[in-house]
């Protein structure tokens, strides 16, 4: 089934600066979360769709599945009959990426892009699926979320497709994966990344194994090409 491309609407759903410093405070002297949300907008304004970007100030609800759940639910009540949600903590995502999520949805299949600690990304996900009281009830912010999200589909019979694995920016200890793998085209945050792991002494193993990485002058390009110049 394909189905009309402006029906979809995309949902950047994410915390502010001031509110990720809170969750993340090695971020606290940095503007590295503004700095991939601009990033993340930037490719979602390519696709020509309509978005809407929820922060803490449009997120309603006690709970993450709540305030998540709310949110898609929302979009749905503006009109349209499907959602594809993102995040703004995952520096390797790229239009690439985007734009193969919006393909499978068009065919009428979910799509979800999984992250190495066992959550996702991104979501796409039609109206004649998304049930707001079971989408709540998943065990958010742990890492069976995404086997619960899979099992949740395949109890609608609903076939779904599967992106590029991708690290999420949730701990300290994330930063060497990231920086690792993230296209050399970004070199703001590459900078930034390596500012934070310079200065933030939170074990000294990883900064050790930090500066080993740097000084040895081994490269990786493992990461999606970023289209965002």
């Amino acid at each position: 089934m394909i189905r009309n491309k402006r029906n979809i609407a995309i949902l950047v759903f994410a915390l502010s600066q001031e509110e990720e410093i809170k969750r993340k405070p090695f971020l606290k002297n940095s503007l590295l979360q503004s700095d991939l949300t601009s990033q993340t907008l930037k490719i979602v304004q390519k696709t020509g769709l309509d978005y809407f970007a929820y922060n803490e100030q449009q997120q309603l609800g006690t709970s993450f599945g709540e305030r998540f759940s709310n949110a898609i639910n929302d979009i749905y009540e503006k009109g349209y009959d499907s959602v594809i949600s993102i995040g703004n903590d995952t520096p390797n995502f790229s239009k690439t990426h985007l734009l193969k999520a919006v393909e499978t949805v068009q065919k009428g299949q979910s799509v979800i892009g999984p992250s190495f600690d066992g959550g996702f990304y991104l979501i796409g996900i039609h109206k004649e699926t998304f049930h707001k009281k079971e989408f709540a009830g998943f065990s958010w912010n742990t890492s069976n979320v995404r086997k619960e999200l899979y099992t949740y589909l395949e109890s609608y019979n609903k076939s779904f497709s599967q992106l590029d694995f991708l690290y999420d920016l949730d701990h300290f200890s994330d930063i060497i994966n990231i920086y690792k793998t993230l296209p050399f085209s970004l070199k703001k945050i590459r900078s930034t990344l390596q500012r934070i792991l310079q200065t933030e002494d939170k074990t000294t193993s990883t900064k050790q194994i930090f500066l080993s990485y740097i000084s040895s002058k081994i490269y990786y390009n493992k990461g999606s090409p970023s289209l965002i110049q």
